[in-house]
């Protein structure tokens, strides 16, 4: 059964991979052999970091930095991809910013700049990677979804309008991609254990309000980013062929009920 989960020769990408989830996906990729491209905007010293760990592990990779919302960096991403690796057989588009405004003070530009992370970036990547998916066969895309894109939310609309976005993307290359061998899915993550910025998520600085969002969820835990990446995996694998459109919510439950 380890074969299915054995991803040596095979080339992982994920966007914001300097910390947290993108992080625990890449190390899980790296422990099952896997080549493994490295993203974040700006932190080459983080990003190294987790190049280093992903080597302690035996794996080769790279680093790119550079916004995974912007074209010139999906472009640079595929150019030092193929160069180091032939092509990406596995992507996880993960990057994200969360902006933390209503909608009366949310600005057209807070507007574009998250959507062009989340949403058009996801098109970027597409557009960049899945021909040679679809050449070899053979592909997977992962898209990091979370609570807002099914419940969205009123102090963050762009990011919860990304999200609902990425839900529709994922099921229309689903349609269209799957008879190549290539799936598309999402993963909702809920509420992870994460390392979080407080300006941008101001409330998880008060005690009983990470508390209250702990009594709401069934398992009485936030989700480890260790289970996340696992679910990547499990998605990237052979024994998955038959999932595609789908979603997988690793939420604890919270999401069963709505």
């Amino acid at each position: 059964m380890d074969k299915d989960l054995d991803f040596t020769g095979k080339t992982v990408l994920v966007t914001g991979s300097g910390r947290n989830i993108g992080k625990a996906i890449i190390l899980e990729f790296a422990a099952r052999g896997a080549n493994v491209v490295i993203n974040t905007r700006s932190n080459r010293e983080e990003a190294e970091g987790v190049l280093r760990e992903a080597e302690a592990l035996g794996a080769k990779g790279i680093v790119v930095l550079g916004d995974a919302g912007q074209k010139e960096t999906v472009e640079e991403l595929k150019l030092r991809a193929e160069e180091a690796f032939g092509r990406v057989d596995i992507y996880v588009a993960n990057a994200a910013r969360r902006l933390h405004k209503d909608f009366w003070d949310t600005t057209d530009e807070d507007w574009h700049r998250h959507l062009n992370q989340q949403l058009t970036g996801a098109w970027y990547l597409a557009k960049a990677f899945a021909p040679a998916m679809r050449e070899a066969g053979y592909g997977r895309i992962i898209h990091m979804n979370g609570p807002d894109g099914y419940h969205g939310g009123f102090t963050r609309v762009p990011h919860s309008t990304a999200k609902g976005g990425i839900r529709v993307f994922t099921k229309s290359l689903a349609e269209g991609l799957s008879e190549y061998g290539i799936t598309v899915n999402d993963i909702n993550p809920g509420v992870a254990a994460t390392e979080r910025d407080l300006t941008t998520h101001p409330q998880f600085a008060d005690k009983d309000f990470v508390a209250s969002i702990v009594k709401d969820i069934p398992i009485r835990r936030h989700t480890e980013p260790s289970e996340i990446a696992f679910a990547c995996a499990f998605l990237a694998s052979p024994r998955s062929a038959a999932i595609t459109g789908s979603v997988i919510h690793l939420d604890g439950g919270k999401n069963m009920f709505g």
